[in-house]
């Protein structure tokens, strides 16, 4: 046996990422492969040519010309110790080495007799696997075809290179085209928003107006709702101005009162990611219910407390919404004389924006808003 060059330390573990990091095990065969595996055997004047790659459990071939099969086991591999070493390897007896004379390719059928492989080294010196030729009849190289051997084994590295350059182009233009797509419709739904939004607050300016009755009480009114309205929307920019987690925008409400040494509010349900249309408007109901429970309601005296109950439920595969406001402890509460901003809010707006359907209890015992709203599923910017 002949062998170039000395053994190079390699870790299995490397060697093998390196190897699927080419992507070409158990793809099928292709013309620039299976061309240099014909050039061997004819060069090598061999009746058989293999383009094998070592796996961790088996060798299997690229490219193979006169051995029918596709992979073998390493116990029946000769490459296998041929990629310990470097260079190029050759066996002229295959019975007269003691490694492989009791291989059942070599001791039964066929009775293969000669091997020559070449190693197929990556750029860092990592080996994957073989080219190599095998021949029935004990023999050697010439120094013609071992130099041609190596030559189209640097030829079979280089078409391994290219293809895997191939598929990491197209998979960044993929990529690109992706992250292009996913701006324009970040673009769009931005624009949606912005119209969104200031179609809200000019509905703000008019509704604070009409219920308030001096400038001092509007500017407090009218900044608290935007103070508000600001704080679901940096929820939303969270997630590219698509959703909003329930819990957090009643937070955004009642977190003055977490502190309390009593326990003033609850907040139980399930994560529920409210979509942007769905989650200012709730964050708007969630503001005026907790800003007539600090005037008004429980949250006006010391003993008092909130509860904020929600669920989910489905039925003919849409989801629904179910959230529940009570409030507990308070002073006697009943349905006030006049529809403040509030109230129209919580009965006419979140009918119309959210398709909801609500229901606001005056019970002496302390204010009761129910609302059932379908939620919106799809995402129109999806994720990275």
């Amino acid at each position: 046996m002949t062998n170039e060059q000395t053994s190079r330390p390699w870790n299995e573990s490397e060697r093998l990422a390196a190897l699927r990091s080419y992507r070409v095990l158990d793809t099928p065969p292709e013309p620039e492969f299976d061309d240099l595996a014909q050039l061997a055997t004819r060069v090598c004047q061999a009746p058989v040519a293999l383009i094998s790659l070592i796996e961790n459990d088996r060798q299997w071939f690229k490219a193979e010309v006169g051995f029918g099969l596709r992979e073998t086991p390493l116990d029946r591999s000769i490459c296998v110790s041929t990629i310990r070493g470097a260079g190029l390897t050759v066996i002229p007896d295959l019975t007269q080495d003691a490694r492989f004379a009791a291989d059942p390719l070599v001791a039964g059928r066929p009775h293969l007799r000669f091997y020559a492989g070449a190693v197929l080294e990556t750029p860092y010196g990592v080996p994957l696997g073989t080219l190599c030729v095998l021949d029935y009849v004990a023999r050697d190289l010439t120094d013609d075809q071992a130099f041609a051997l190596k030559a189209l084994t640097r030829q079979v590295m280089s078409q391994l290179e290219r293809r895997r350059v191939i598929l990491e182009q197209g998979e960044a233009l993929e990529v690109s085209r992706r992250i292009e797509q996913r701006q324009a419709l970040l673009v769009r739904e931005l624009h949606h928003r912005v119209k969104n939004t200031l179609a809200t607050v000019q509905g703000l300016v008019g509704a604070t107006g009409r219920s308030t009755g001096s400038f001092d009480e509007f500017y407090r009114s009218f900044s608290n709702r935007i103070m508000s309205l600001a704080k679901t929307h940096n929820l939303l920019t969270e997630d590219y101005w698509q959703t909003a987690p329930l819990r957090e925008i009643a937070l955004n409400e009642l977190k003055p009162f977490a502190e309390s040494r009593v326990p003033r509010f609850m907040l139980i349900g399930p994560r529920v990611e409210l979509s942007a249309d769905l989650a200012v408007p709730v964050g708007m109901a969630l503001h005026e219910l907790t800003t007539n429970a600090v005037r008004y309601g429980a949250l006006s005296v010391p003993t008092g407390y909130v509860q904020v109950r929600w669920r989910m439920s489905e039925a003919e595969g849409a989801r629904r919404l179910h959230l529940d406001w009570r409030e507990f402890g308070g002073p006697p509460v009943s349905k006030p004389q006049h529809q403040g901003f509030g109230s129209m809010l919580l009965e006419r707006v979140l009918p119309m924006q959210c398709n909801a359907e609500v229901e606001v209890h005056y019970d002496s015992a302390g204010l009761r808003f129910r609302m059932d709203a379908p939620l919106v599923e799809r995402r129109l910017v999806p994720d990275y």
